[in-house]
């Protein structure tokens, strides 16, 4: 077992950050970084950064360092409270690929870690996250699974717009999706969607490398698991894609928004089908009329 060990710098002025810093590094320090608090800006989910007067800093050693770096630190910043703890070096990957295990999706689709040998019937979907969102147990995402399911999706053309690690467009085509194709805005998700679709043999799902305002095509079926300040941002898209008696997805609701994403969002010419709620997430099936 190995450890780590973290100078933790409160009250740090901005004159004296670069110096803090600088002084760290010539005596050992393998890393700093910094506690910062944040805005939401906007529905999208946006922030920006808290400008603070004080800071705080973390320092970090792969030994414990010298007592006399930490006395002269003190007294070289009197106004800075230092404390230091010892942490223990873990694999996060593989300490969080502990706790991912086999789960039902929905009715007969089982979300398996590409670590794992599948076990239950029905359609199991690998995945490997790797470094993108999206394992399939967020609430939204099931929601979406759920009603993708009871649709009769044998033969229709799917989009999946932000689609993280491709799990929803991978179950289309498993359930008898003819074609199917997906956007993601973040380019490590992408890369990580498309590997899934290679793991899962799926040669009907192409991972798009352009988003949905440059997709000019129509679809039976448009899914959207995104929170709700997007989907309404790209609502036009999402609308224009659907085909005559078509269907629209959109999950990623939080419950207390509920109200003001169906102000916001533009409806004509579509009828709600269905609306289910999981937890504090809520999500929509409408059809073109």
């Amino acid at each position: 077992m190995s450890f780590y060990f973290v100078i933790n710098a409160r009250n740090v002025s901005l004159k004296d950050e670069d110096l803090l810093s600088g002084f760290f590094f010539e005596n050992g320090a393998e890393g700093i970084s910094e506690d910062l608090k944040f805005n939401q800006l906007d529905e999208e989910y946006n922030v920006e950064t808290v400008q603070q007067s004080k800071k705080y800093l973390n320092i970090y050693f792969s030994k414990v360092p010298n007592e006399d770096v930490i006395l002269k630190a003190k007294s070289e910043f009197p106004e800075i409270n230092f404390s230091i703890e010892k942490q223990e070096n873990k694999d996060w990957m593989a300490e969080w690929k502990k706790d991912f295990h086999a789960f039902e999706l929905t009715k007969g689709v089982t979300v398996v870690p590409s670590w794992e040998k599948p076990t239950a019937e029905g359609i199991n979907i690998s995945i490997d996250p790797g470094m993108a969102f999206g394992t399939g147990t967020h609430a939204t995402t099931q929601i979406a699974a759920d009603i993708i399911k009871d649709l009769a999706i044998e033969g229709s053309s799917v989009i999946d717009v932000g689609t993280g690690t491709g799990i929803l467009a991978i179950m289309a085509e498993l359930i008898g999706a003819k074609s199917i194709e997906a956007t993601e805005i973040d380019e490590v998700a992408r890369d990580v969607a498309k590997e899934n679709v290679v793991i899962n043999k799926c040669g009907r799902t192409e991972v798009l490398d352009v988003q949905v305002d440059k997709c000019q095509k129509n679809y039976d079926i448009v899914i959207a698991n995104i929170i709700d300040g997007v989907l309404v941002k790209i609502q036009k898209d999402l609308i224009r894609m659907v085909k005559a008696n078509g269907y629209l997805v959109l999950t990623g609701i939080l419950d207390e928004r509920e109200s003001g994403f169906l102000n916001k969002f533009n409806f004509t010419g579509f009828k709600k089908l269905k609306r289910i709620q999981k937890e504090e997430w809520v999500g929509f099936l409408y059809q073109r009329v």
